[in-house]
């Protein structure tokens, strides 16, 4: 089961709040997802994909997220798209930093497996800026089981 106190979320609970993309990036254009990373296979999919599918079809399930607990299945974040999604711009637009014709980049997407791990399918750069900004976020939740 997901415990809250599991010592690999504690990087994101330090940077929780801290307002400033400084104080991951530290001056780098490129670093580490703030997460502990959810794995790979080498053959299919941990996700089932028929629910996947079938969640996307039916629109988007939002609900509010807390960053800290995350997995994420990218290895690392960009200074330019935090900063972006931490400006004025994105709160007052929507518009996502890249990829603003490609429907599943439209809202942060999270998979949440049958032992409550939740791993973050899209919306790196969002979930990154709201864990600075130490806030829930807006995402389209998909549960297995």
């Amino acid at each position: 089961m997901f415990d809250p106190d599991d010592r690999r979320f504690d990087s994101a609970r330090r940077l929780y709040g801290a307002g400033s993309v400084d104080a991951l990036f530290k001056g780098f254009p490129k670093v580490p997802a703030p997460w502990p990373g959810a794995g790979r296979l080498k053959k299919g999919s941990p996700y089932d994909l028929d629910l996947i599918h079938q969640s996307l079809q039916g629109g988007p399930n939002m609900e509010d997220v807390d960053p800290r607990f995350l997995h994420a299945t990218q290895p690392s974040v960009l200074l330019e798209h935090v900063s972006y999604y931490m400006g004025r711009d994105y709160q007052m637009t929507g518009r996502t930093a890249r990829d603003q014709a490609l429907n599943a980049n439209q809202v942060p997407r999270l998979y949440v497996r049958p032992d409550s791990r939740v791993d973050i399918l899209s919306g790196h750069h969002r979930a990154t800026a709201s864990l600075l900004h130490g806030g829930q976020f807006k995402a389209h939740v998909i549960r297995e089981g």
